[in-house]
């Protein structure tokens, strides 16, 4: 297919979907293909397997842009290790150095930037609530000045502090204890989903979200409720068909899961019967 057309990418992203169908070992990216194997041994087999399935599609690979056999790689942003990935050091070090934008386009552009690597970032949209206020009323191409608060100044460099101090976070394995931790404040909900490997939890992504005016006035027992419910739902595919603990600070909301939904309100009852898919596994953290 031709350079330059609009869906190109997305075209050839479906075929090349297609080259590796049925093998789980293989990630492939455009024209960036990750192979992963847990030996030497095994990645000469996966990487002959590939290479033959490449040349059936009638697929070429340039050998000068290939990198074969090593324990960590660099692969879409982001720095692969046998124990997991992490945001690459280079890309942090030029969100650390990124002056105090002065406008809304540039404003915009460094919380994209930051954003990218959100899955690592513990209780983002908590953190990030006054820097996303600047874009509250902004539009398209708005060229507005931004009048900098010692508050706000003091939370875009802790975002840039967090992203530097960014956790490994693992691979899932289906095979290790699942569990979900989860949080509320006034303004957002946050969560990490963790496996237990080498007899500590280790996070497996992090994810959190800003409560809209609405849900910034519910009482302290339906925005704990959210936050399950909510990280449940965007976690759903790593869960769904295995058993996993579900962790919250909040008591109430334990004995609630074994009890009769009679006397809910519709939207706490729908919570319950969605989480309740899942799991009603909840202990008090």
């Amino acid at each position: 297919m031709s350079f330059g057309l609009k869906n190109a990418p997305a075209t050839f992203q479906r075929f090349i979907h297609e080259v590796p169908r049925g093998w789980d070992f293989v990630f492939p990216y455009l024209d960036d293909i990750l192979i992963a194997s847990k030996s030497n041994k095994e990645h000469e087999i996966h990487l002959n397997l590939v290479l033959e399935r490449l040349n059936t599609f009638g697929l070429r690979i340039n050998i000068s842009k290939s990198i074969f056999a090593v324990e960590e790689i660099e692969f879409l942003g982001y720095l692969i290790t046998p124990q997991g990935s992490r945001p690459l050091t280079d890309r942090v070090q030029a969100i650390m150095n990124y002056k105090r934008p002065e406008n809304i386009p540039d404003h915009r552009k460094i919380l994209g930037i930051l954003n990218f690597y959100r899955r690592y970032l513990k209780d983002a949209a908590k953190n990030q609530v006054l820097l996303h206020g600047y874009l509250k009323v902004s539009k398209k191409k708005d060229e507005r000045k931004i009048q900098w608060t010692d508050e706000a100044e003091n939370q875009f460099e802790k975002c840039k502090n967090d992203l530097s101090n960014a956790t490994l976070v693992s691979f899932p394995n289906s095979e290790l204890p699942l569990s979900l931790l989860t949080d509320a404040s006034d303004t957002a909900i946050g969560s990490v989903l963790q496996q237990f490997e080498n007899s500590t939890w280790q996070p497996i992504a992090f994810y959190s979200k800003k409560l809209n005016e609405t849900q910034q006035n519910y009482s302290t027992y339906d925005r704990e409720l959210l936050g399950i419910y909510l990280s449940v739902k965007h976690f759903k595919h790593y869960p769904e068909g295995r058993a996993f603990t579900t962790y919250t600070d909040h008591k109430s909301l334990i004995f609630a899961f074994h009890q009769k939904l009679d006397k809910a309100a519709p939207r706490q009852a729908h919570q319950f019967n969605y989480i309740s898919q899942f799991s009603t596994d909840i202990y008090e953290r």
